[in-house]
């Protein structure tokens, strides 16, 4: 039954799925809105793991994150699925920055937001995932990209300046799609 789930959600799309409920996938697959909350109901199957309290909405995968002043240091985390259709050098006109190369594939909408509530002197993120990933960030100052900055994940450390980031989770090949945790740390 399991197999057969799977395999009817990765055909269904191969989009992100926002805002529904707390779960992770087990395999790599992303989903339109309106097909996962179809096959929600039948994915009971699946296992919930709680956020952070930074993270905005609850027990989801695709969240936003906030930090200001009053942020603890212990790590924030976020989970979402990598990939989609669309290649990085197209949303980021740009095959490199000074964090790395600009390669893989996103989807169109970005998976996460980070919102800094002021400056920070230091502040790291880090993709943790089984499979080869790659990371887009845009926000205040430009455009970064990252890969391999961790073994095969990706990741970006310094200091930051208040405002919204946008955040874009790549697989390295087109229409692959592996499950990632993001963690945020203010402290190196």
């Amino acid at each position: 039954m399991t197999q057969f789930l799977t395999t009817w959600l990765a055909v269904m799309h191969s989009r992100t799925i926002r805002n529904v409920v707390g779960w992770a996938l087990p395999t790599t697959v992303k989903l339109g809105r309106k097909s996962a909350l179809g096959a929600l109901a039948t994915l009971s199957l699946l296992s919930a793991t709680p956020i952070q309290a930074q993270v905005t909405g609850g027990d989801r995968i695709f969240e936003d994150v906030r930090l200001g002043p009053y942020s603890p240091p212990a790590p924030v985390s976020v989970k979402g699925i990598s990939g989609g259709p669309l290649a990085v050098r197209q949303l980021t006109e740009r095959a490199t920055t000074a964090t790395g190369t600009c390669v893989g594939f996103i989807d169109r909408q970005p998976d996460h937001r980070l919102t800094l509530d002021e400056f920070f002197d230091y502040l790291s993120l880090d993709v943790q995932s089984p499979e080869d990933t790659t990371l887009v960030l845009m926000g205040p100052g430009g455009v970064w990209c990252s890969d391999d900055y961790n073994g095969r994940n990706p990741g970006l450390a310094g200091a930051w300046l208040a405002g919204t980031y946008e955040i874009w989770i790549g697989s390295y090949r087109k229409e692959t799609y592996h499950p990632y945790v993001l963690e945020f740390h203010t402290e190196p």
